[in-house]
């Protein structure tokens, strides 16, 4: 049979494990015993690929919606509203919320370069 040795337990959690022992009437060795036996026959899903992906992006679905709530307080455009010239004018009514200086990156950029 195998031996497991756990170093630098902290003795909160073995004093734990002791008055659980207790209540269940076994010993530590037996209480751990029985422990790692039921975490190690239950039944464990791995979940595919697609749902992984599937979770993490809705969590960044998520995040961009709160961040953009915060950062746009006015309704969005409608399809209708959606010309040239208001696409260009919301654009820079949101590079000055997000920009101090209502810069774009790339003048950001040539602005570092002069110095």
């Amino acid at each position: 049979m195998a031996q497991v040795i756990i170093e630098d337990l902290d003795p909160g959690v073995l004093e734990k494990l002791e008055a659980r022992a207790k209540e269940n009437g076994r010993a530590l060795q037996a209480e751990l015993k029985h422990i790692l036996e039921t975490a190690a026959s239950a039944p464990r899903r791995i979940p595919d690929k697609w749902e992984v992906i599937k979770k993490k992006a809705e969590l960044m679905r998520k995040q961009i919606a709160d961040r953009t709530k915060s950062a746009i307080s006015e309704p969005s455009l409608t399809e209708k509203q959606l010309d040239a010239a208001a696409v260009i004018e919301a654009f820079r009514s949101l590079r000055k919320k997000i920009s101090p200086c209502a810069m774009t990156i790339g003048e950001m950029r040539e602005e570092g370069r002069r110095f």
